[in-house]
């Protein structure tokens, strides 16, 4: 079914993820890369970078903000040079680098002295236990929280990724609180994709999904800006509970919301959540290390490789990409009347049922009409 709120990114992605390398000194337990210390063989080369650079003016402007990740992007030997190339050409950069010895305040002055828009940085519990179980990386909690502090004190704007798994839900109100205190002004939530290095992982049931979303709309109300990814039935709660639905009486979202109110006090902003966002393939491209074309990082579809085709002609023409803007899905998420700004995680589909168009199993009204 074609839609204004589901087709506005038809032409252009707002965002465009350029894994530049899978080289990483981590070897976290949830890596959708499966990142190793070691570059791989096939990255694209230096002219190849600089034409990908280019190419991305041909979506015209406003052009997408282009996210260098990886793998560690500091592991790449022309990460800077290639910052200096992208904003030359007028493109917007983030990066998302990892929490390592090489992420000195130097590099994040430099960061700042190129016009880098914005850093995210990976914050995956309230402990440090939680989080360096999923980071494999004894004493990385304590680095993580210096480098956030580091970051904000070189004059980056700075985003905290973290991603919410069945056993680290429970911290989420000290994680947001402790965030706070430390004037994070962007929270991105990652709902888990079994995917990579992390198909092993406990995901979220549909009714701790439920309740997390419950959670982070109450969250969002107290004057961080909150997104999810892969999580797009977030919106439908968000349109939910401003309406006046009463959020679930389930224990898991009374202790998180008790929890909040106990740290935070109650909330007394509207929202921050967005009522609608992007998909993968829909306002989201990625691009990974050997230029192999994705609809996101986490949806590993391959839809052709770069240099042979260029991002604008294949975002623009996939079939995949198309029936995915247009909600031609399949199932539970076809029948949905949320689907045209919720639309389900795309790449969870895939990764549960190896059909990008099917039905996200984490969302709890999907589970509901399957079952």
């Amino acid at each position: 079914m074609a839609s204004t709120d589901a087709s506005r990114f038809e032409q252009r992605p707002v965002l465009v993820f350029w894994e530049l390398t899978r080289a990483c000194p981590l070897a976290c337990a949830h890596c959708r890369a499966s990142a190793i210390r070691e570059r791989l063989p096939g990255e694209l080369s230096t002219a190849q970078g600089n034409t990908l650079l280019e190419s991305l003016r041909d979506f015209g402007p406003p052009y997408p903000t282009l996210i260098l990740t990886g793998g560690d992007p500091l592991s790449h030997p022309d990460l800077w040079a290639i910052i200096a190339r992208a904003r030359a050409l007028g493109l917007h950069v983030a990066v998302s680098p990892a929490v390592s010895p090489r992420l000195s305040r130097a590099v994040l002055d430099r960061f700042r002295a190129l016009g880098v828009a914005s850093i995210s940085l990976s914050l995956d519990g309230a402990q440090a236990s939680t989080h360096e179980t999923l980071r494999q990386s004894p004493g990385h909690f304590a680095q993580t929280l210096e480098a956030i502090d580091l970051a904000q004190d070189a004059g980056l704007r700075v985003q905290v990724n973290s991603t919410v798994t069945g056993a680290s839900a429970a911290e989420w109100p000290e994680l947001f609180q402790l965030l706070r205190d430390r004037g994070v002004p962007v929270w991105e939530v990652f709902f888990l994709i079994r995917t990579g290095r992390g198909a092993g992982l406990s995901e979220l049931t549909p009714s701790e999904a439920e309740d997390v979303c419950h959670f982070l709309y109450d969250a969002s109300q107290y004057g961080m800006v909150i997104r999810a990814v892969e999580a797009p039935f977030l919106r439908r709660v968000l349109r939910a509970r401003q309406a006046g639905a009463p959020p679930p009486p389930s224990p898991l979202y009374r202790s998180l919301r008790s929890r909040l109110e106990g740290s935070a006090g109650p909330a007394a902003r509207p929202s921050s959540l967005a009522p609608v966002g992007t998909l993968d393939g829909d306002g989201i491209l990625f691009i990974g290390h050997d230029g192999t074309i994705h609809p996101g990082g986490l949806a590993p579809e391959a839809l052709g490789r770069f240099p042979e085709r260029r991002p604008a002609e294949v975002y623009r023409s996939s079939p995949t990409l198309r029936s995915i803007r247009r909600r031609e899905f399949h199932g539970a998420c076809g029948r949905c009347a949320h689907r045209a700004y919720c639309g389900g995680s795309r790449a969870r589909a895939l990764a549960a049922t190896g059909d990008i168009l099917g039905t996200d199993p984490a969302c709890l009204r999907a589970a509901s009409a399957e079952a």
